[in-house]
């Protein structure tokens, strides 16, 4: 068994996207390509977010890649990297300037598709 530390994980990424069959269509290139731009996320790898940089470099490495997929390609980019950018709601306690009773929290709940708010004593 042994080691390994990938030095540069953005461009490796690219490089294992693109030494496959990058337009095939196939799930598991799909997979890479996920692969790609969760690394490209994960990285904040500022240069791989324009999508004109990424279009260069795939067309560099795939001169011949189908045009209209390359397209539909990088508007699901940019709908992955804006995907990653939202902020999830959390379950965890947050701060909030709405005035509530002392040693007292909100607690909004879900229930039969309402929305309920409700204060409650903080149990400690």
């Amino acid at each position: 068994m042994s080691l390994y530390k990938i030095k540069q994980p953005v461009e490796y990424s690219f490089l294992y996207w693109m030494n496959s069959f990058p337009d095939s269509r196939h799930w598991a290139d799909k997979e890479r390509f996920f692969r790609f731009v969760k690394t490209v996320c994960r990285h904040n790898a500022k240069n791989w977010k324009k999508p004109d940089y990424l279009r260069e470099r795939i067309l560099e490495a795939k001169p011949n890649f189908d045009q209209e997929f390359l397209d539909s390609l990088l508007n699901l980019y940019m709908n992955l990297l804006e995907f990653y950018r939202a902020i999830p709601f959390s379950s965890q306690m947050q701060i909030s300037k709405r005035k509530v009773k002392e040693r007292h929290y909100i607690e909004i709940r879900v229930k039969n598709g309402k929305v309920y708010r409700e204060e409650l004593p903080i149990d400690l």
